[in-house]
């Protein structure tokens, strides 16, 4: 039973904003991010001060076009002042934020999780790693929400396919990866028992990205 209205959110592996041709749109990405209307916003693969998104900081120009409140949690350091990693975006404020770095396997790319409270839940986004690190690392950016009041919610690129997100509940998502033909389910929305999904929706593929958005409505569980 639904408690409350819904929510729209959104998690978007955006790519930094890169067309199928190669070059980087950042004006294209901010466009399409505002058209969401979303009320929590989790994007993975953001750019800030890197060379080849023209050293702009894609998450506070995303926020700007959105109309939103926004938090960069960083990954990985890119060149001499750039950073890459996760931006969480919400209608509202942004509380109590924690940018969680996760353990991954030696050579590999470095993850991270933003944690935060706003709209009165606690918010994950993260991305996850490949070649064999997702597996290990959900369960700690999992315990990193868990330790945070409900409701309680998990977003992001978790480059799985069957994710085990513990006691959360796992949102059934229709494939979104890769864009021109999806065929994988690896971009997820989970929730704890104080939510509920009310409707799920891969968006259509977007002018920039290799991924399509996903798009599940939220509301909080009465009884």
């Amino acid at each position: 039973m639904v408690g409350g209205p819904a929510l729209i959110v959104v998690t978007f592996n955006v790519q930094h904003g890169r067309r199928p041709d190669g070059t980087v749109d950042v004006a294209a990405l901010a466009t399409c991010c505002a058209a969401f209307e979303a009320d929590v916003l989790a994007l993975q693969e953001v750019d800030v001060d890197v060379d080849r998104s023209g050293n702009l900081d894609l998450a506070a120009l995303i926020g700007e076009a959105c109309d939103m409140s926004w938090v960069f949690g960083k990954a990985v350091k890119l060149g001499e002042h750039g950073r890459y990693g996760n931006a969480l975006l919400v209608r509202g404020a942004i509380d109590d934020v924690e940018v969680v770095p996760l353990p991954h396997s030696p050579g590999e790319e470095p993850r991270s999780v933003i944690v935060a409270r706003a709209l009165g839940m606690s918010i994950a986004a993260t991305h996850l790693g490949i070649r064999g690190d997702a597996a290990p690392q959900l369960p700690v950016a999992v315990k990193a929400l868990l330790e945070r009041p409900g409701p309680r919610l998990l977003l992001g690129d978790l480059n799985l396919d069957r994710p085990d997100v513990g006691p959360l509940h796992l949102v059934p998502c229709p494939p979104a990866f890769p864009a021109r033909k999806p065929r994988r389910s690896i971009d997820h929305v989970a929730h704890d028992d104080d939510l509920v999904a009310t409707a799920v929706s891969v968006l259509p593929r977007q002018p920039v990205s290799d991924h399509c958005p996903v798009r599940v409505d939220v509301a909080v569980a009465s009884g």
